[in-house]
């Protein structure tokens, strides 16, 4: 305003000095004028101008202010997010320890269980010995029995039927516990040889005895069951057996021979199929033969 003022008093005062007798204004006059009002619009314009900026600035300022209002609320926000991923994760953790600790405890009431089921066999074979034993009348020799002259070839009235035996040999076995497994399946061929179940029962002996990493004993074993029983259904199982258990123990050479010889022998069991799956782990490929099956 103080400048506007200026201005005007300035006009006036040239306006009056340039003034002639005639009162007629000189050209110069008139050009001075034009630009003093000139002069006086673009302060007016700059003024908008400042006015406008100002106005801006202080929308922009404002912007400022609530940009960082809400980062502010943001980090308010994703340090609360923080302590409940925070929170969360102790809480999954901890949910996870207590998974453990009970799959712990479950493990042990199964190994118990099975400890205790193992017992109860036990005790149910011995009840069954002695109900055999009380409902069996004595034994007398008979002379001229096939097989045993003079005597009778039927096992002693203390002895486990054949079932009995084989099953109670069995559970023990499907139980991991080997060393009974073994004890009731040589009870079983003490007595029970001629049986179809034999093979059986010695190819069982020698699992056992692998199972508990035992591998020199198994081959032994194996070897019994392919030399006693060669007919028997166990057989093939036992020569392929034999093989991993000498692979096992070093003698590839020998073992690679045994799953060889099953591949020969019975080209056509899944026993075959097998040994050529370990030779092949082994890096030794055996050709199938025309008629050798699927």
């Amino acid at each position: 305003m103080k400048k506007h003022a200026t201005l005007t008093l300035l006009t006036f005062a040239l306006f009056a000095w340039g003034a002639g007798p005639a009162y007629g204004v000189s050209k110069e006059t008139l050009q001075m004028m034009q630009q003093l009002d000139a002069l006086q619009q673009a302060v007016r314009d700059m003024q908008k101008t400042l006015d406008s900026q100002r106005d801006k600035l202080t929308e922009l300022k404002t912007l400022v202010e609530q940009t960082n209002d809400n980062v502010n609320s943001m980090k308010v926000v994703v340090s609360k997010l923080s302590d409940t991923v925070g929170q969360n994760l102790a809480s999954a953790n901890a949910r996870f320890d207590s998974s453990d600790r009970q799959m712990e405890a479950l493990s042990e009431s199964l190994d118990e269980a099975k400890a205790r089921l193992a017992k109860l066999g036990e005790q149910l074979t011995q009840t069954q010995n002695i109900i055999q034993t009380l409902n069996q009348p004595p034994q007398t020799a008979s002379p001229g029995t096939p097989g045993q002259p003079g005597g009778d070839t039927r096992p002693p009235a203390n002895v486990p039927d054949p079932d009995t035996l084989y099953n109670s040999g069995l559970t023990y076995y499907m139980g991991g516990q080997y060393d009974l497994a073994i004890k009731a399946f040589q009870d079983y061929l003490q007595h029970y040889s001629e049986t179809e179940r034999a093979s059986n029962a010695q190819y069982y002996i020698g699992d056992s005895y692998y199972s508990q990493k035992d591998y020199k004993q198994a081959i032994a074993e194996y070897d019994k069951c392919v030399e006693r029983f060669p007919k028997g259904n166990k057989a093939a199982a036992a020569q392929l057996k034999k093989g991993y258990a000498l692979i096992q123990i070093g003698e590839k050479t020998a073992g690679v021979r045994e799953l060889k010889s099953v591949i020969q022998q019975y080209p056509s069991d899944h026993e075959a199929d097998l040994a050529r799956q370990k030779l092949k782990s082994l890096g030794i490929t055996v050709q199938r033969r025309r008629g050798d099956g699927a």
